[in-house]
């Protein structure tokens, strides 16, 4: 095909209304074909469930590994040092506290606030959605530290890594042996599943099983990688007792990253049983039109 500039584009695009305004009108007495929303080719979105089936498919291209890359004096590597810099200066304790009183483990670290705020759990009510976001931002610190690690050698990043890990597997422990961890009681998981008021508790849930992923795959994290799939059980086990209609209900309100992550692992261990699980996270009335 031959090139198209950004100019060009720019050009075909604003012409484009002009050309269809020259186009003939469609004859009236022929009734052009409908496509009811949310359908490939006529599919209805609950006609058929969603089956995993393997098929591998060799990679044409990779990244070069996040241990070869290393930016050079400029404003990235400055952005990349202040990052740094912001996360060193987290405690530990303090990112942890959520989920060790979850877990019924002592803490008296400071609370952190904003979405990280900590609420006291109020069984049967719901007074607003404060607080029930928190527990995501672990995640995202375990993912970046991972790549701190892996992209410029940062060892204190990864030890504290490590040390986050090896106490969210206390607290996992702690829960009972279901897999679950999470800084919110499994009573959310209730609300969701009654399609009653909850704020993102999968968007969460998502967030530390990635993080856990990268503490495995770029920091070498062997317990991460035994807290994720005992995560991966639980949520597939969950799951797996829903109808596939009402799991899709499920997903109108929110899923996260979930077919995402347990996608990669099983990617990553060669499970298939992630991957089923990934399935069931599939929101069909959006892939489908994909």
């Amino acid at each position: 095909m031959p090139s198209l500039s950004r100019r060009t584009f720019a050009t075909c695009l604003a012409a484009a209304p002009i050309a269809a305004a020259q186009q003939p009108s469609p004859n009236p007495s022929v009734p052009s074909p409908q496509k009811r929303q949310g359908t490939v080719d006529g599919i209805l979105p609950f006609q058929d469930p969603v089956r995993f089936t393997r098929k591998d498919v060799p990679a044409k291209v990779q990244p070069f590994p996040m241990t070869q890359v290393r930016l050079l004096p400029s404003a990235l590597l400055e952005a990349a040092e202040w990052n740094r810099g912001y996360m060193s200066r987290l405690p530990a304790d303090r990112l942890l506290h959520s989920f060790r009183l979850n877990a019924g483990l002592p803490s008296n670290a400071e609370p952190l606030g904003g979405w990280e705020v900590y609420v006291a759990p109020t069984p049967g009510q719901r007074p607003n959605s404060q607080g029930e976001l928190r527990g995501h931002f672990i995640g995202h610190f375990l993912s970046a530290s991972a790549q701190l690690y892996a992209s410029m050698g940062d060892k204190e990043a990864k030890a504290k890594g490590d040390l986050m890990v090896a106490e969210l597997a206390k607290c996992q422990q702690k829960l009972g042996p279901s897999g679950y961890l999470s800084a919110f009681p499994i009573e959310w998981f209730e609300r969701l599943d009654a399609r009653k008021p909850v704020w993102a508790p999968f968007y969460t849930i998502h967030k530390i099983m990635a993080g856990m992923l990268d503490m495995y795959q770029l920091a070498g994290n062997r317990q991460a990688l035994e807290v994720l799939e005992g995560m991966s059980r639980w949520a597939d086990d969950w799951s797996a007792s829903k109808s596939e209609e009402h799991m899709q209900d499920i997903l109108e309100t929110e899923y996260g990253g979930m077919n995402e992550v347990l996608y990669n692992l099983a990617a990553t261990t060669g499970d298939g049983r992630w991957a089923r699980a990934g399935d069931r996270f599939t929101k069909k009335r959006f892939f489908n039109p994909l």
